[in-house]
């Protein structure tokens, strides 16, 4: 079963979620197209174990400790926070419980574009063999579960337009500022 909590940050809210003892997903709060309530689960407080839905055989649940889901999100606000601060460390570990093959493999792409670097859809298109599936591999990027994390937001249009984001052109915008000025400081 999916718990689920936000965390603030310089973006807005980003709903982290966890399944057992995995991260499986980072939106933005306004994501576009939202989760599914059924992926989310259940919010997940510190004070209380959350219960499975009414009519959930238990058997079939992985058991979890509530520390270790408090951990994973821990440790993904941690990096997520430190991220905002301009770290360029690789990100935490994550898990994709989603997605076609072929849009795994865009993800493999996408995930391998360097901090503060840019390719476009026909680059990724380029790169996997068939230069005319730009708009697949658009359709991939925005169905992506762990943003940031899996940087769709490194994927501009032709020419380097920021086009198209989850949550929105404007924060696309700003994750793209923010890695050009660490980067610009990192080579001063």
């Amino acid at each position: 079963m999916n718990t689920f909590t936000i965390m603030d940050s310089p973006i807005g809210g980003l709903v982290l979620v966890a399944r057992g003892e995995k991260l499986v997903g980072v939106y933005h709060e306004y994501h576009s197209p939202e989760p599914s309530p059924v992926f989310l689960g259940v919010p997940f407080t510190e004070g209380t174990q959350p219960g499975p839905p009414p009519g959930t055989d238990v058997s079939e649940l992985p058991a979890f400790s509530k520390e270790a889901v408090s951990g994973v999100f821990r440790e993904a606000s941690k990096w997520l926070h430190a991220y905002f601060r301009g770290s360029m460390e690789e990100p935490v570990t994550y898990e994709l419980v989603s997605g076609t093959d072929f849009q795994r493999t865009v993800w493999d792409a996408v995930s391998k574009i360097p901090y503060g670097e840019t390719r476009t859809y026909k680059d990724i298109a380029h790169a996997l063999g068939n230069d005319s599936m730009g708009r697949a591999i658009g359709a991939a990027v925005r169905a992506n579960p762990v943003s940031i994390l899996i940087p769709g937001h490194r994927v501009v249009g032709s020419g380097g337009a920021v086009t198209g984001y989850a949550a929105g052109v404007p924060v696309k915008r700003a994750l793209l500022e923010l890695e050009a000025a660490v980067r610009a400081g990192a080579a001063a």
